[in-house]
């Protein structure tokens, strides 16, 4: 098992963006909404507010991504389901999701 030493909140990122091409490893996150993705992310950091989290579903709607380690990505994707948002902002979040 890997012990996570460091975890640093790097950026959210709406589409393509350089970080992605930079060859360092990704692990990905992806869920519905308000299924305790970002609440993982913080218990495997052992940080409670690294990842915004929230009782309202779909709070996520960029890319984040956190460098651990300084070696490998963890990456949250938005969720998809259960937000109550508007059909253009689904469909935004679902090519985003997509895209990835």
């Amino acid at each position: 098992m890997i012990r996570i030493t460091s975890a640093k909140f790097i950026k959210g990122a709406v589409g393509t963006d350089d970080i992605f091409e930079d060859g360092t490893p990704q692990i990905a996150f992806i869920g519905r909404s308000n299924a305790g993705k970002s609440s993982v992310i913080n218990s495997l950091v052992s940080e409670k507010g690294l990842a915004r989290t929230s009782s309202f579903p779909g709070r996520t709607q960029e890319i984040n991504l956190y460098l651990i380690n300084k070696a490998f990505y963890f990456v949250d994707l938005p969720g998809y389901g259960f937000a109550k948002l508007s059909q253009e902002t689904r469909e935004w979040l679902q090519k985003v999701i997509h895209w990835y």
